[in-house]
């Protein structure tokens, strides 16, 4: 056996079994807060320009999935997880209502092929983790952009009735097109999230060209020239024992971070400290100023090369600012503490904001360090000008599986999401989700309507 077709049997037996209640409800939790995400990301520049590119093709399924992957990634405020550092949503759930519109499937096969999809890219994710740190991540890769290709071809494959065989051949067409690279991270651009598009485009690619009858190499995964020795680490072989039984407690997407806070992940628990300093009394007042400890890894993509960091050419940039992220939120920001409102792309003209910034300085935190990547966490120390010491310490970012984000604020991130990209009625559209997640008898005709909404929100946006 292989790697390829033993995760593409453990993937059929599982999609054909009751899974855990806790997967369920967190699957449909990714479910609605993806939706709202991308409903939000739909008129982003990132969106606009993938759709424009693709005009000749956006009409197709798979051109639909270049846009709608991208648009549930345009604005960093789709989930991720620790310490894989792959954010499973933004492509597996595109990927899924687009291969169940019109098939007539249920809705709970839906949220089933979610889980199952979400498990593989968190699974190969972790496989890439050595000492703590990803190797995907320390080469420059984009793990979302490795990982959940293959992801989404099990994810597309299961909803399309693949055998066992013909999963195994879409995993392994998969592997062949992941990548996407991670510079923009620290030097700005808009490319990130057309990982995202791509992902999705590739999964379901590679499920029907297995349809049709493609193969793959049968070591595409733990080959000499595969998929684990190019892209995860040569010494890194996958081990496919670790994915859970059925019935297992310990799944990984169980453990997703859903971000209130619509920037980059590791700037999350920054933002939580700086909102405790904050409701404490400081204020980043003329002579005041505001120390940061982070895992010292997270620095490259939050607070390095700081001139670029503190100077964001675009408000999407903005979103990978340490400084600039905890700066608004020690102002206070919109949403629940820092919101999508933030980042227009005026903030890059905003001076008083990028003064308050520069007086935010990030260092490595060796105790942040020492939990890192299991935890993400923060410490912070605001110095008032007549030399008052304000601290704060956050072991946990907010959303996290040890302080996940309530339902209540959940339904507020969505709101949010919403109005900010289509400006309708949130409650009819989380209505319908409700309806597609328990299984209507009407889920085929709300999830086709779910989707041309997303679609319909990108067309009036490039026109």
């Amino acid at each position: 056996m292989t790697v390829s077709t033993d995760l593409a049997a453990w993937a059929v037996e599982t999609y054909g079994a009751v899974l855990p209640q806790p997967v369920v409800d967190q699957a449909v939790v990714h479910v609605k807060d993806t939706v709202g995400v991308a409903l939000a990301g739909a008129v982003e520049p990132s969106v606009r320009a993938m759709a424009s590119a693709t005009a000749d093709l956006r009409h197709s399924v798979l051109g639909q999935a270049l846009v709608l992957g991208t648009a549930c990634h345009a604005l960093d405020y789709d989930n991720a997880q620790a310490p894989s550092l792959v954010h499973p949503s933004c492509v597996v759930v595109p990927v899924a209502l687009l291969a169940a519109r019109g098939s007539g499937r249920e809705s709970e096969s839906i949220v089933r092929a979610i889980a199952v999809g979400e498990e593989v890219s968190l699974w190969l994710g972790e496989s890439a983790v050595k000492d703590g740190n990803s190797e995907i991540f320390e080469r420059g890769l984009h793990p979302t952009g490795v990982c959940t290709p293959i992801a989404a071809a099990v994810t597309a494959g299961l909803l399309m009735g693949l055998s066992v065989e013909q999963l195994g051949h879409a995993v392994g067409a998969a592997a062949s097109l992941s990548g996407g690279i991670l510079e923009g991270n620290r030097t700005g651009g808009q490319v990130k999230p057309m990982h995202a598009g791509f992902a999705a485009h590739a999964g379901l690619f590679a499920a029907r060209l297995a349809h049709a009858g493609m193969t793959a190499p049968p070591t595409a995964v733990e080959g000499r020239f595969g998929f684990v020795h190019a892209l995860l680490g040569p010494d890194l072989i996958a081990d496919v024992a670790t994915l859970p039984s059925v019935q297992s407690p310990a799944w990984r997407m169980t453990r997703v971070i859903t971000k209130p806070y619509p920037v980059n992940g590791f700037a999350h628990a920054s933002i939580d400290a700086a909102l405790q300093l904050r409701e404490a009394g400081f204020r980043l007042e003329a002579g005041a100023r505001v120390e940061i400890g982070v895992p010292e890894p997270t620095l490259r993509t939050i607070a390095e090369p700081r001139e670029a960091k503190l100077r964001p050419p675009s408000g999407y940039a903005a979103r990978f600012s340490g400084p600039v992220v905890a700066a608004i939120a020690l102002r206070g920001g919109g949403g629940l503490g820092v919101g999508l409102s933030d980042f227009a792309d005026g903030v890059v003209i905003d001076e008083t904001l990028l003064a308050d910034a520069a007086r935010v300085e990030f260092f490595a935190d060796d105790t942040m360090t020492e939990h890192f990547p299991d935890a993400i966490g923060a410490t912070a120390r605001g110095y008032a000008a007549d030399g008052a010491v304000t601290e704060a310490t956050v072991p946990h970012a907010t959303g996290s599986p040890h302080r996940p984000l309530s339902p209540a604020l959940l339904r507020r991130k969505f709101d949010d999401c919403v109005e900010t990209g289509v400006h309708e009625d949130a409650e009819e559209i989380w209505s319908a989700l409700d309806r597609i997640c328990i299984g209507d008898s009407a889920a085929d005709h709300l999830l086709d309507g779910l989707v041309a909404r997303i679609l319909d929100t990108v067309e009036r946006a490039v026109a």
